[in-house]
């Protein structure tokens, strides 16, 4: 079964350039993966485009072509957790990255702004790491991933360690 993470953090905390991070830095070591990312708003599919005018009359749109595939569903009937369920029994990735839902329950890697403390975070379960890749110095609690080069060891070692 792919092995299941959470990078959570308030908006524009660095969780979408931790989990690119994430992404790139696992490829280069030979892992695969799949991404469940959680927003806020709607998703914007353009009404003047084939699949906008699909997607305002009906409830489920299904694009293919030879590479890829991508569902858009309104009024999903399950939750969130069950969604994630449904596709860690059905992806061939090594890994799957939540970005976000901070209240499910899998290992969390919680991203800090430089004006936050660990307390902001205090109803979260599961939290493995308090990171940030705004704050310059690094505490027993709070590692900085400012630096490029550190980020890359640390996301190393945690994909190693989480197997």
């Amino acid at each position: 079964m792919v092995t299941t993470f959470q990078i959570v953090g308030h908006k524009k905390s660095g969780k979408t350039t931790l989990t690119n991070d994430f992404l790139q830095v696992g490829q280069q070591l030979g892992y695969q993966f799949a991404v469940v990312k959680h927003t806020h708003g709607p998703v914007d599919i353009p009404s003047d485009t084939d699949t906008g005018k699909f997607y305002q009359h009906s409830n489920d749109v299904l694009l293919l072509n030879d590479q890829q595939t991508i569902h858009y569903q309104r009024n999903i009937p399950t939750s969130a957790e069950a969604q994630v369920r449904q596709l860690q029994t059905t992806t061939t990735a090594d890994f799957l990255i939540i970005e976000g839902l901070k209240e499910l329950e899998y290992p969390k890697i919680v991203l800090l702004k430089a004006d936050e403390t660990m307390t902001a975070f205090g109803e979260i379960s599961h939290i493995q790491h308090f990171v940030s890749l705004q704050k310059s110095t690094t505490t027993n609690d709070i590692q900085s991933l400012k630096d490029i080069d550190y980020r890359t060891k640390f996301i190393t070692k945690f994909l190693k360690g989480i197997q």
